[in-house]
């Protein structure tokens, strides 16, 4: 399915975009980036929605924390039921927009604060109904999917990023490049493990 992430409002926008022949818009879950009216446009387009969450800068080992993950989760999940209304049962995917090591000895890892993060942000969405997802590099992608801490996963577009070519057969969404300044191109190969609703 092809698609768009934006990371500003697409108020106005839903019918070029179904028309242009996009089939489904990933939004954040701020009210800065979104609102209840903006996805009722979408969905009134038939286009498909799905969620991530990033406030702040979750681009340096220093950002990941079980506090920040819990702080994270929590905030997600009371914007996407409360003011979207979000379905339970559906996807919310935590931001991980760095390309992390997972062995190294001198640092923050995918197994260690990340991985403490991500737990923090599941249990965070989890009562609300929600399942805890993650954009990333291919390896963050695979190795906390293995681990049980993310249920699907949104690869991102940096083809430098680890394990890009051995996570991309299962990855949830696969990002491609920069349509415009708010606009990422989007593959979703695979709607229902992505979440969308």
């Amino acid at each position: 399915m092809k698609a768009i992430d934006s990371s500003s409002k697409t108020v106005g926008q839903a019918k070029s975009i179904a028309d242009a022949g996009y089939g489904a818009v990933g939004v954040y879950l701020r009210p800065d980036r979104c609102s209840r009216a903006m996805i009722t446009e979408l969905h009134n387009a038939q286009l498909q929605v799905w969620s991530t969450y990033e406030k702040g800068y979750p681009t340096t080992s220093g950002y990941f924390s079980q506090t920040q993950g819990a702080r994270d989760g929590g905030a997600a999940a009371t914007f996407a039921k409360q003011v979207l209304n979000q379905p339970a049962g559906s996807q919310i995917y935590a931001t991980v927009d760095f390309d992390p090591d997972h062995n190294d000895p001198n640092g923050p890892t995918i197994t260690g604060p990340i991985s403490q993060y991500m737990r923090a942000f599941k249990a965070a969405v989890e009562p609300a109904g929600y399942l805890a997802s993650v954009y990333g590099s291919g390896r963050t992608c695979r190795i906390l999917i293995a681990n049980g801490l993310a249920k699907s996963g949104w690869l991102c577009q940096s083809t430098s990023f680890g394990d890009r070519n051995i996570f991309t057969p299962n990855a949830a969404i696969i990002q491609l490049p920069r349509i415009n300044n708010s606009w990422d191109g989007d593959d979703v190969p695979n709607p229902v493990a992505a979440g969308l609703w």
